[in-house]
């Protein structure tokens, strides 16, 4: 705190911290994190952008708690692309969960709001263009009834619990696949109608055909 006040008061509000003061003695402290001797840059001085190097040590770091999370993420179309290829465009823990002021990934206000961190990918031309993924997704998604729905709660009412699906619903959370992938993807009919059952028990493998899309 004496040398890092701006982190520490980001890290006062964290689900971390927030642990600690309930009595778990065992969540994360800086240490744990930075290590108390080893510490290492994680961020390029003049841009203020996480240093490339420290990008594939985000999750490793996570995994000291977090392990079955991080088997998941190994896995997943976004920890192949950075452990395999060090690819800088995918997520890292930290893209979706914040640094220091990590949030409670539990509360509805973070569920309703999550298609906006999606957004921040999946929005952007510039990366997406690469990779031939349409931005459009997002505002399909927006404008449909699932998401107009939720982006009501998000701006109006953000603690107030609503069913209708956010992006991880349908896609996962952190062992998110390829749509197209053989075995797991969203655009397979069957698995599209086992994400919409979860709402609509009744629905019939003509359900998803009605909505293939955002």
């Amino acid at each position: 705190q004496r040398c890092h006040a701006h982190q520490y008061e980001k890290a006062q509000d964290s689900v971390h911290a927030r642990a600690i003061a309930n009595g778990n003695p065992v969540a994360a402290v800086c240490s744990d994190c930075h290590t108390a001797h080893a510490v290492q840059d994680w961020v390029d001085e003049d841009t203020g952008k996480t240093l490339p190097a420290a990008r594939t040590r985000i999750p490793q770091t996570c995994a000291q708690c977090h392990s079955t999370i991080y088997e998941e993420y190994l896995n997943s179309v976004h920890g192949s692309a950075l452990t395999e290829e060090n690819n800088p465009d995918v997520p890292t823990c930290i893209d979706c969960h914040g640094l220091h002021n990590i949030e409670d990934p539990t509360t509805t206000e973070f569920r309703l709001n999550s298609p906006t961190l999606c957004c921040n990918c999946h929005g952007d031309p510039s990366r997406m263009t690469k990779y031939g993924i349409p931005t459009e997704v997002v505002n399909t998604y927006v404008a449909d009834f699932h998401g107009t729905t939720v982006t009501i709660f998000e701006k109006q009412s953000p603690d107030a619990e609503t069913n209708k699906p956010v992006c991880y619903d349908c896609h996962g959370v952190h062992d998110i696949s390829r749509t197209d992938d053989p075995q797991t993807g969203l655009l397979m009919k069957e698995n599209l109608l086992k994400r919409c059952q979860l709402c609509h028990p009744d629905a019939t493998s003509n359900f998803p055909s009605a909505w293939m899309s955002h």
